[in-house]
């Protein structure tokens, strides 16, 4: 009902289902939720598109990471394939046989879903080399430890210094046949040195020598120092690399002042320049066997 402010105007009044009430008020409440739900909805729905953006900004700087562990990851499979090369020159110098790969990555790497990740099939890659060459130093320190050793018990240096006037083998002058060592020319009082760290096997005559010393060495080798002057060394005296055993002379079959030099294993006559000044590789190519071994 709607009544008028002055007298004279009339009420007026109309009725309203209740159907229609419940009907407005459900409306209206409908109309506030709806409005309420979209208001929450598009909060949730920015907030995840920032969620998303910072998760896509997030992504890229570690897909950058990413690119950048990989390329630094590659440049080391570079290096170690460099090293993988200059480590078979050396051993190919040692004469001994290139590296052969034994160590194997535990899945294929073209079918196996773990595969598929490259920065991890490089770092598996280089994981395995890395285990590959510390093996192969090993056994390379190892190498180079023996050919060292022997080397200290081998004669490798020379007993004087001088010109070689005869070589090793067979000659017709001054004597025909062969030589079994090399003569190296040198001043009459000259002092002769040992070649190589030994005992002291005999220090006397020699038919065709003169006065002569020879040294034992480890491996079954031996020298031999003809035609000398006189002795500074007694038999069974230890004596070191360097060490001078006695003096040129012109004791035996000699035409003039010079020392006669022989390397023996195992009483056959050695070449001398062989082993006059052997180093780690020559030593090594001369020394390895079929197996590996020295």
């Amino acid at each position: 009902m709607i009544v008028p402010h002055d007298a004279q105007g009339q009420p007026i009044s109309f009725k309203v289902p209740a159907s229609w009430l419940y009907a407005g008020v459900f409306t209206l409440v409908f109309c506030l939720l709806l409005v309420g739900s979209s208001i929450v909805y598009s909060t949730l729905i920015s907030r995840r598109l920032i969620g998303y953006s910072q998760a896509i900004a997030q992504n890229q700087k570690q897909e950058a990471r990413l690119s950048a562990f990989s390329q630094k990851t590659a440049q080391l499979l570079g290096a170690i394939d460099q090293l993988v090369s200059e480590e078979n020159n050396l051993r190919q110098m040692l004469g001994l046989k290139s590296w052969k790969n034994q160590a194997r990555l535990p899945f294929d790497l073209k079918s196996s879903p773990e595969a598929k990740d490259k920065i991890s099939l490089e770092l598996g890659r280089a994981a395995i080399k890395l285990s590959e060459r510390r093996e192969s130093l090993d056994e390379l320190k190892s190498w180079v430890k023996r050919i060292q050793e022997r080397l200290a018990d081998t004669p490798t240096s020379w007993p004087i210094h001088g010109r070689i006037t005869s070589g090793f083998g067979y000659r017709s002058y001054p004597w025909r046949g062969t030589h079994k060592g090399v003569d190296i020319q040198a001043q009459y009082g000259a002092p002769i040195r040992a070649t190589a760290d030994g005992v002291v096997a005999s220090a006397g005559w020699i038919r065709g020598y003169g006065k002569t010393v020879v040294l034992s060495h480890q491996h079954g080798l031996s020298t031999i120092y003809g035609h000398c002057s006189r002795f500074n060394v007694a038999p069974g005296q230890k004596v070191a690399r360097g060490q001078v055993v006695g003096f040129v002379g012109l004791t035996g079959w000699t035409t003039g002042a010079h020392l006669h030099y022989e390397v023996r294993k195992f009483e056959t006559a050695q070449n001398p320049m062989a082993y006059l000044d052997m180093n780690v590789l020559s030593a090594s190519r001369m020394w390895r066997g079929k197996n590996g071994s020295i």
